[in-house]
């Protein structure tokens, strides 16, 4: 069957590299940590970071927490040869769906919140958000080429690294900036 290979070849590194299949399994929640960081902390970031460009604040920190759960299916679930409800196809189906968009979304915003009078957060972090979305071409190429070693490193990398410095964005925000001392008072 298709995907048998990559498959049979994971579940073989689950036995002789279960740290970094648990890293990768694991990196799938790093959206929802985004996601839940993110909404608690909205109440406390300016109104320009209330809001992203496709949608208000609140569903995106909702999505968020749900393409983690998408992603945990599709990723530690499925890809992993484990059996799921339903479909293989329809899993990755949802999870590159709401991670294209997310994506698309995250790098649109991340542009007009760096634009922001009232971005307070370190001026590296927009452009290093959005080229932290290269981390997804490696992380493909190795899933193609079968390379199942790299495969993991890069896709946790792919999960972890837009996710710390979207992490590290919302807490300066949310802080009132680098090295700042709390939120401005109320």
């Amino acid at each position: 069957p298709e995907g048998a290979f990559p498959q049979a070849q994971l579940r073989k590194l689950e036995a002789s590299r279960p740290r970094l299949v648990f890293a990768y399994r694991a990196s799938c929640f790093a959206y929802s940590a985004t996601g839940a960081v993110y909404a608690a902390c909205l109440p406390r970031l300016p109104t320009a970071f209330r809001s992203t460009v496709l949608c208000g604040g609140g569903w995106f920190a909702a999505a968020l927490l749900l393409q983690g759960g998408l992603s945990f299916m599709n990723d530690a679930v499925a890809t992993l040869g484990r059996p799921v409800p339903f479909s293989r196809r329809l899993w990755q189906t949802l999870d590159r769906l709401l991670a294209c968009t997310l994506t698309a979304n995250a790098a649109a915003t991340a542009r007009v919140w760096a634009a922001s009078a009232e971005s307070t957060a370190h001026p590296a972090l927009a452009p290093a958000m959005v080229l932290s979305f290269l981390t997804f071409i490696p992380s493909r190429l190795c899933e193609v080429w079968g390379r199942m070693v790299p495969f993991l490193a890069w896709h946790s990398a792919w999960h972890y690294v837009p996710n710390a410095i979207a992490l590290a964005w919302i807490l300066q925000t949310a802080a009132g900036g680098p090295g700042a001392g709390g939120a401005e008072a109320e």
